[in-house]
């Protein structure tokens, strides 16, 4: 009777899966041998077992693609992929334990007063901060962020410390009975502590923390579940913006949720310099043609998000107002809630942003020269204090400082409804998600240029030429036209906008600048690391290491086409850095090569061109040929780091026989990430993982920054 009672369960339980697609409470009772359920409802679980729940029940049919994703909220997947733990835990010492009120794990020297964290926070110095409890005096230490955990000796679960530790997510042990003991403790190991967060545990000496969820078998499943979904267009409206966000979280390795830290400025008889006010009948039209749609606000970020992240990596930093602008001063654009209703919040704010000339800057969304995106969003009343009169938030504003034109500052995302229109069309709310997909999936798998066997620059120099108006209806023409950028044998405004001569201009007020961004508050900290294979995924950055490599190997002479070559060089290094795939294997610290080759085999190709035209010309000159040098550097720098993963700046000249101006832009062409400490650094190779960077640094008297 008993196994008969236990399958019956089983096949309730099964039946209970398949209609929640999810793992199932279930309390039963047996009363004479007969079964009863009481009660089923969907499993509480932690993000680990939430994420081997999910892909189990996918993997045995139960789960739906679009299950997955929205039983795995991205948030939750951050923080399990953001976890960390302390590889080497069983060699420290444990000195003391607590209640485990904030998890995480830190590692940095201790600190016991307000006044000895300011001199750490000042000389840049991490720290963990111990203690009796937190007062309110302390939050600016607490949220520095030098302070890398806290120890109180006072307090539980729902303590000051604990409240505010999770909600700026910094690890935190309280109640520790044996605190007045720890001082002691640590000094053995040159005051160096570990804490262990997520069980309460504090350590002497350094640990090694790492980050240990990356390379689960279920992240990768899930990794490989994004790919197919994108690649074969697997998706809903429902889970599309759901999709990409989990994308820029996994492969591109994005973090949401950041609050703006500028604040508003408010100038007296403004001038509006990158826009047109628009009248109250405008956007009083504008907001009867906003639509609800699922996600919108994920869908609104995420989209703004990605046009901002791919312009901006065309046009150098300041000179936004060549690709956005703001459509209407949301400020201008509120609408406040009638007293004595029903609803919760104070009124609804209306935000607008247009990007234009993409397809100049973006070569994959040729079609496309303008996306303008409207979205309305609520605020909330809260008191000042007691007298004053009552504020709002949070609120979009316009940023008056940037001395080219306004910009906007966007504290919330929080959409309530949305209107997109590209090339001045409105996009229906349900294709919304469905053109959003298609859109971001372009930079991926659009092969339009090599399926058409056409070149960008192709295209452009036909309509600059106008030899379309020949009369004679080629190939081109009819690309052209497919692609809206002709039309009766006259230019479109998708084709004007391709062709767009606007130049980016280099004149700067400086005094201007440095007013307004005191206005609002800076940060003076410089960064200590430089991460090239990052970096060079920026125009600036690109130009920057084209021009030192023609600066020093081209200096006796200098031809226009050498660095134009060099330029397309360091394109290709920053496409190889920009894969999904590479990008993956920097940050799980398991590339083992540098582009070298790729760097190797386009000099290589280069050279044997030239020097079949210097055969012609009778005048060949290899052993004083530039290229040649930056080959043998090259040949140098592979073999170097076939053999060891850093090198010194100051020992650059003695291990590679040449300048350092030689050699490090090659470095910075390598992807090397470039420590710096007082007057020295050191060059350390791409895919080094963290536990061996931290050993280097150490070895080297660097200090060591996550």
């Amino acid at each position: 009777m008993e196994e008969y009672v236990s399958k019956e369960l089983e096949h309730y339980g099964q039946m209970l899966e398949e209609h929640f697609h999810d793992m199932v409470d279930i309390e039963f009772i047996v009363e004479n041998d007969k079964l009863y359920i009481l009660s089923a409802r969907v499993g509480k679980r932690t993000a680990l077992a939430n994420l081997r729940i999910v892909i189990s029940m996918f993997c045995e049919g139960k789960m739906s693609v679009s299950d997955v994703f929205q039983k795995l909220p991205y948030q939750q997947v951050v923080s399990f992929l953001d976890a960390e733990v302390i590889s080497n835990e069983h060699e420290l010492k444990q000195i003391g334990q607590g209640l485990p009120v904030s998890a995480g794990v830190a590692s940095a020297t201790v600190c016991y007063t307000a006044l000895e964290a300011e001199n750490f926070i000042e000389k840049k110095i991490d720290f963990v901060f111990c203690q009796l409890e937190l007062p309110p005096e302390v939050i600016h230490i607490v949220d520095s962020k030098y302070c890398k955990g806290i120890i109180t000796a006072r307090g539980g679960m729902t303590s000051h410390a604990a409240v505010i530790c999770r909600g700026i997510h910094k690890p935190c042990v309280a109640g520790v009975e044996n605190f007045y003991e720890i001082k002691d403790l640590a000094n053995f190991c040159n005051n160096e502590i570990t804490i262990n967060a997520n069980d309460g545990l504090i350590y002497a000496g350094i640990g090694i923390i790492e980050k240990n969820n990356v390379n689960l078998i279920e992240t990768e499943i899930l990794h490989k579940l994004l790919l197919t979904v994108i690649k074969y267009n697997i998706i809903t409206p429902e889970i599309c913006p759901l999709i990409w966000r989990f994308w820029d979280v996994m492969v591109l390795n994005k973090r949401y949720g950041k609050n703006n830290t500028k604040q508003l400025v408010v100038k007296k008889d403004y001038k509006y310099i990158s826009f047109k006010k628009p009248e109250n009948s405008e956007i009083e039209s504008i907001l009867l043609k906003l639509q609800y749609m699922p996600n919108s606000g994920l869908l609104v970020e995420d989209l703004i998000g990605f046009l901002f992240d791919e312009l901006s990596a065309q046009v150098p930093l300041g000179s936004h107002y060549l690709y956005t602008r703001p459509l209407l001063n949301p400020m201008d654009a509120i609408k406040y809630s009638e007293k004595g209703t029903n609803v919760k919040y104070a009124g609804v704010q209306l935000t607008g942003v247009e990007f234009f000339h993409i397809n100049k800057f973006i070569d994959y969304l040729l079609d496309i020269y303008s996306i303008k995106i409207y979205f309305s969003t609520a605020f909330y009343e809260y008191d000042t204090a007691e007298g004053i009169k009552n504020d709002y938030e949070p609120l979009n504003y316009l940023d008056y400082t940037n001395p080219r034109g306004e910009s906007l500052i966007i504290n919330t995302y929080d959409a309530i409804k949305i209107a997109v229109y590209i090339n001045d069309v409105l996009i229906l709310s349900e294709e919304l998600p469905k053109v959003y997909h298609l859109l971001r999936r372009r930079k991926y798998h659009w092969t339009w240029y090599q399926d058409n066997n056409v070149s960008k620059n192709m295209i452009v120099d036909y309509l600059k030429t106008n030899k379309f108006k020949n009369g004679k209806k080629s190939k081109l023409y009819f690309l052209c036209e497919e692609m809206h950028l002709i039309n009766d044998d006259k230019i479109t405004k998708t084709g004007n906008s391709l062709l767009e001569e606007k130049r980016v201009e280099n004149r700067k007020n400086i005094d201007y600048i440095l007013d307004e961004v005191l206005l609002r508050g800076y940060n003076d900290n410089s960064n200590e690391c430089n991460d090239f294979s990052k970096l060079i995924q920026r125009k600036d950055f690109k130009d920057l290491i084209a021009l030192e490599l023609y600066e020093y190997y081209f200096w006796d002479e200098r031809h226009e086409f050498d660095l134009q070559l060099l330029k397309e060089i360091v394109e290709s290094v920053a496409t190889y850095f920009s894969d999904p795939a590479v990008i993956k294997q920097i940050e799980t610290g398991i590339l083992q090569t540098i582009p070298s080759t790729l760097v190797f085999s386009c000099v290589a190709a280069i050279w044997k061109k030239l020097k079949t035209m210097a055969k012609k010309k009778k005048n060949s000159k290899e052993e004083d040929s530039s290229w040649l040098r930056i080959q043998e550097n090259i040949k140098k720098i592979d073999k170097e780091f076939t053999n060891h993963d850093y090198v010194l700046t100051e020992e650059i000249e003695t291990i590679f026989g040449t300048s350092r101006e030689e050699i490090q832009p090659l470095l910075k062409l390598c992807g090397c990430k470039c420590y710096v400490h007082k007057n020295r650094s050191i060059w350390i190779k791409v895919g080094a993982k963290e536990k061996r960077v931290k050993e280097i640094l150490k070895m080297h008297h660097f200090k060591y920054k996550r």
